[in-house]
């Protein structure tokens, strides 16, 4: 009986979860009601305040539930290419960070349509101005992005650590882009017929990411001069 009443409350979890991955990726987090929330998910209001809380705690799990992955196969990549590196006696290849760091990501799209409602969920926290939504990203994007920023820093000595921050965070707003285009309804196709498939989006992305990464910096601003 007791394993009968745990698999019930994980089942309702997950139709909780699954409902709120879609209409969170449909309607935005604001505009996403637990009303709404508990009809798609065809429970009673009462069970999700009774699993999750408050609506930022069920935010928070959707996140997580993805992005735990994520975040685990981001540090594996980064901390081989730093093994390798420092064996080597040489410097980390910034293509290779890249997409050590990116792919992870995309390769959700691939997956089922959860994951690919995740990816608008991700694009959407990341480019609305939603403290709340974007410290829970911080939080989980935390030590994968600050293991990133020191293999670049020592990919890319001569940068100053401001222009290497600006560049990484242009390099994360481009990722969220395309990972809302990558999860939306709005097919690839439409941009570019022969850039639908992951591996060719990936690559685009990293070859453009890593002419901006390895640009020469320049300005009148000493601040943004190596």
């Amino acid at each position: 009986m007791a394993d009968k009443c745990n698999a019930l409350k994980r089942d309702t979890k997950t139709r909780i979860l699954d409902a709120a991955e879609i209409l969170f990726a449909e309607n935005g987090f604001k505009n996403t009601s637990i009303y709404r929330l508990a009809r798609k998910a065809r429970v009673n209001q009462a069970a999700v305040n009774y699993h999750f809380g408050t609506k930022n705690a069920l935010v928070e799990k959707v996140i997580e539930r993805r992005l735990s992955m994520i975040s685990q196969r981001r540090m594996e990549n980064l901390r081989q290419i730093k093994t390798a590196a420092q064996r080597q006696g040489r410097r980390p290849e910034v293509h290779a960070l890249l997409r050590a760091y990116i792919e992870p990501a995309l390769t959700l799209t691939e997956m089922s349509p959860g994951e690919r409602h995740f990816l608008v969920i991700v694009g959407r926290a990341l480019a609305e101005p939603d403290e709340a939504i974007r410290n829970i990203f911080i939080r989980q994007f935390e030590p994968s992005f600050l293991l990133l920023a020191e293999l670049m820093h020592s990919a890319l000595p001569d940068l100053s650590e401001s222009v290497l921050r600006w560049r990484l965070h242009f390099a994360i707003g481009s990722l969220a882009h395309v990972m809302r285009l990558c999860g939306s309804q709005w097919p690839v196709e439409e941009l570019e017929p022969h850039a639908a498939d992951t591996e060719t989006v990936l690559k685009l992305l990293i070859t453009f990411l890593t002419e901006g990464m390895t640009a020469p910096a320049a300005g009148k601003d000493p601040r943004l001069t190596a």
